[in-house]
């Protein structure tokens, strides 16, 4: 008989996940500062940054965090907004895009990678993602360039790096920008010291809850460009410049400041940042160890060049054949019941969203058909991106990281859960 946990059986995990977000006096002590001091606003210390006096000038939590989240990235300029998402809009703007363009990006990610380009009056056109990787296939890009298109925007899913180099040099060839999604992967670099946000024009990083950088919500702008740097200060401060006055606007710009408490505790878990991710990489490794011989459950392919990982998500591909037609559903059920959080991911890919259903891009009276003879049919990308589709239906299975923090025992008890659920599959047929 099986001694599955899902038929009645022991669970294989039986020690605590790690609790997320991790915090301390240290985070405590950053937060109440801001509040103690009465500066809750990154231009409350404005004019004393401005010099004059004995006393040292105080500087804003948003400023210094822009400053030491540029260091570590090893970019020119660093920009700090309200979310990742509000991050996208403000780069999809700032190269410039108009109405009628296009953009370039994968179909397998979170919807604001389109909806920043929808807000453009531009469209998002669809390229089908590595069936090793989940990342935007280099291999299909050029196909997809049309006299309209203007930007590619990878997503660094997972928290990893995508195949950067080709697609910058497919940008370049044909005078494109390039922003980097990099919203999973703060502190991720290649060799070299080639960071996550900056290879392209812009890139951009996200602070939402479950990201491996955290404070609730909050975004960053990285670009090593000055002329990218001044239109996004310029964008997230309500469209001023350094030179006007408070009240002279010179562009439709956003109120996208980050908060003093916000910045506060972002410093100092940016502090943590690296000794994280390479927890989170040994816990992966010894994980990925232990279950190397479960048929049918392989990890997605990580990039070759990477010497820190982020392991936002920890991804792998269920083949069905390799457990008898088991769906994965059941596998994940089996799964969960030991004790693992283990889900299936995006129900459908982004152009399978009702918004695409719901929104009129075809009407001569829309703003999606400036300077277009033809609108896109967003139905088409299902026959066009088959690897996305079927990552959404029957094969990606997700891990966040917050397990992968765990002690080697944690660890441990996660991979004899995979084991024990293959040794025993056929009960679940």
């Amino acid at each position: 008989m099986s001694n599955l946990a899902l038929l009645g059986g022991p669970k294989a995990v039986t020690l605590p996940e790690p609790t997320w977000p991790i915090w301390d006096d240290e985070d405590r002590q950053a937060v109440n500062g801001v509040l103690e001091s009465g500066n809750w606003w990154m231009y409350a210390v404005g004019e004393a940054e401005l010099g004059g006096g004995d006393e040292e000038p105080q500087r804003s939590q948003v400023d210094q965090l822009e400053r030491e989240f540029a260091a570590l990235h090893h970019v020119k300029h660093a920009f700090a907004v309200t979310s990742g998402s509000t991050a996208l809009e403000i780069c999809m703007r700032g190269i410039g895009l108009k109405p009628g363009d296009e953009v370039i990006t994968t179909p397998y990610t979170f919807i604001a990678t389109a909806t920043c380009i929808l807000h453009c009056g531009a469209l998002p056109v669809f390229v089908d993602v590595d069936p090793e990787t989940y990342n935007l296939d280099p291999n299909r890009i050029e196909e997809a360039i049309t006299d309209r298109t203007r930007a590619i925007l990878p997503v660094y899913f997972a928290g990893e790096i995508a195949d950067i180099e080709a697609i910058m040099a497919i940008a370049q060839k044909h005078n494109l920008k390039v922003v980097e999604d990099s919203a999973q992967a703060p502190g991720v670099c290649l060799s070299g010291d080639r960071y996550a946000g900056s290879f392209g024009e812009a890139g951009i990083f996200s602070f939402q809850a479950s990201k491996t950088l955290n404070s609730g919500e909050g975004g960053m702008i990285t670009t090593n460009s000055d002329q990218m740097a001044e239109i996004v200060w310029s964008l997230r401060h309500v469209g001023r410049t350094k030179e006007s006055l408070w009240y002279e606007h010179h562009r439709i710009g956003h109120n996208a400041r980050m908060t003093e408490f916000t910045a506060a505790l972002l410093r100092t878990q940016l502090k943590k940042l690296p000794a994280q991710n390479a927890k989170r990489m040994a816990g992966v490794k010894r994980f990925f160890d232990k279950i190397a011989g479960v048929e049918g459950f392989v990890p997605a392919k990580l990039h070759p060049d990477e010497t820190t990982r982020g392991h936002y998500l920890v991804l792998f591909k269920y083949d069905p054949a390799a457990w008898d037609g088991l769906p994965r559903e059941r596998f994940l059920e089996a799964l969960t019941a030991e004790g693992v959080g283990a889900i299936s991911g995006y129900t459908f890919p982004s152009f399978d969203n009702p918004l695409f259903q719901k929104t009129d891009f075809a009407s001569p009276a829309s703003a999606y058909m400036v300077g277009r003879d033809a609108a896109i049919d967003y139905t088409s990308f299902r026959a066009n991106c088959p690897v996305a589709v079927r990552a959404c239906e029957s094969e990606a299975v997700w891990m966040m990281h917050t397990p992968f923090l765990g002690e080697a025992a944690y660890i441990d008890q996660l991979a004899d859960a995979v084991v024990k659920v293959r040794e025993n599959y056929r009960s679940l047929l």
